[in-house]
């Protein structure tokens, strides 16, 4: 395997527009952009532009005049302003890069003074913390946003009692059968488990599987409430003897932070694809002390997946690179038989990404930060039957003859869990027939 760094750009065109993605991932939050009115209007252009979420979820704005910065206190009350015209609200996040710093805008003293007087958190989010970095990426900021969630969760919840386990559940089939590992009837005490990542339909259908071997899910970060699916609920408690499970794997920062409160964070695969979900499954009850099996469950799913994978083995596909979730999507899709020809990513977290690395094998290129043209180039000289590209690449690549599907597209079907995977194979197999019957046309 060879890897590389592009050092470029392939995700958003401006650090303020990668706020884009928060307020459609983050339930009950509302996002301000604090900047001068030409940052304001590029947010708003690509807000528009590359999120379908952008009507349904609009961005707040706070313009700052170049030429007479606010006064203290003056864009505190802003925000209350603003909030109160909001339901559901829970936390604010004001996004504020290096124009306000410029201008000797204390962002932070104007975050606490609102925080306190509505009493709900008002967390500052840097877009570009790093000076030397050419750009931001909305896998950064997401990171950076579930990291100030994981901050205002509550550290421990001492009148809750810990899980009880069923004794069927303890050390697996044999273990149950010869009475090993068996507890007292009163139950194994189990840490909670708390599940990290954005996506609302992945947190409950990966809460299911889990109690279903067994593990107690308390709650997921950003909080869901499972009877609406769409509304923030209470986020569970975050300290000593809680396990976190991210679902992403771009979350290195939110991972951090929870082992700063002293919980027990699962690196494993990322639970994309049927192995990458089974063996997330499996370690996330390991680390709580279940010992389970999912290989039968792993097996039914991939027999189930056969007359999919039919239509998608020896297909070459070429994962361009913008959402932090490519190298996962890689390894299934060449379990399922496909040939990918080369995975490019955002950004490489090597130690969050340990696993789905070794698991994707030696032949595979992988390229960090990917320059978009040099990807063009690769891709023409390769000829792959589909690109799985950003959409700034879409146009370009289509009008070269190239099948393409946008990443933005998978986001939207659910790549997590067993379901995710039937998702992501019916969607190619899709692309695959449609491209055929149009090909098939005597036009």
């Amino acid at each position: 395997m060879t890897i590389l760094n592009e050092s470029g750009v392939p995700d958003v065109l401006s650090p303020l527009a990668a706020a884009r993605s928060l307020p459609a991932r983050l339930p009950g939050a509302l996002v301000m952009i604090v900047g001068t009115r030409t940052e304001a209007y590029l947010a708003q252009t690509l807000s528009a532009a590359l999120s379908p979420d952008a009507a349904r979820d609009p961005l707040h704005y706070m313009i700052l005049d170049t030429d007479k910065p606010p006064e203290q206190g003056q864009m505190a009350s802003r925000v209350i302003e603003t909030c109160a015209g909001v339901s559901n609200l829970r936390i604010v996040f004001l996004i504020s890069g290096r124009s306000a710093e410029m201008m000797s805008v204390d962002v932070r003293f104007e975050a606490r003074v609102a925080a306190r007087r509505l009493e709900l958190p008002v967390m500052v989010l840097d877009p570009d913390p790093d000076p030397r970095s050419r750009s931001c990426l909305s896998t950064s900021l997401e990171d950076r946003a579930l990291a100030a969630l994981v901050e205002v969760c509550r550290e421990s919840a001492p009148d809750r009692k810990p899980a009880s386990v069923p004794a069927s559940k303890r050390g697996g089939f044999l273990g149950g059968f010869l009475g090993r590992d068996r507890a007292p009837d009163s139950g194994v005490r189990r840490s909670p488990v708390v599940l990290l990542g954005t996506s609302r339909g992945a947190a409950v259908d990966l809460s299911a599987d889990l109690r279903r071997v067994g593990v107690e899910v308390s709650g997921s970060v950003p909080a869901i409430e499972p009877s609406s699916g769409s509304v923030a609920g209470e986020m569970p408690p975050i300290g000593e003897g809680t396990v976190v499970a991210p679902l992403d794997p771009h979350l290195t920062a939110a991972c951090r932070t929870a082992e700063g409160r002293g919980a027990k964070v699962v690196r494993t695969l990322s639970p994309i694809g049927v192995d990458g979900t089974a063996r997330f499954i499996q370690d996330v009850a390991a680390a709580v002390g279940i010992s389970v099996s999912e290989m039968g469950r792993a097996r039914e799913a991939w027999e189930s997946l056969d007359p999919l994978r039919n239509r998608i083995r020896g297909k070459r596909v070429f994962l361009a690179g913008d959402t932090g979730f490519e190298l996962a999507l890689a390894r299934f899709l060449a379990d399922a038989g496909a040939l990918v020809i080369e995975v490019g990513t955002p950004r490489l977290e090597r130690r969050a990404m340990s696993s789905d690395l070794h698991s994707l094998g030696a032949g595979v290129d992988v390229v960090e930060s990917p320059d978009g043209w040099g990807q063009i180039g690769r891709i023409d000289a390769a000829r792959p039957d589909v690109v799985i590209c950003s959409q700034g690449l879409y146009i370009p690549l289509v009008s070269r003859g190239h099948l393409c599907r946008t990443s933005l597209d998978l986001r939207r079907i659910g790549i997590h869990g067993y379901e995710g995977a039937r998702r992501v194979l019916d969607l190619l197999v899709q692309t695959f027939e449609r491209a055929e019957a149009l090909d098939a046309l005597d036009l």
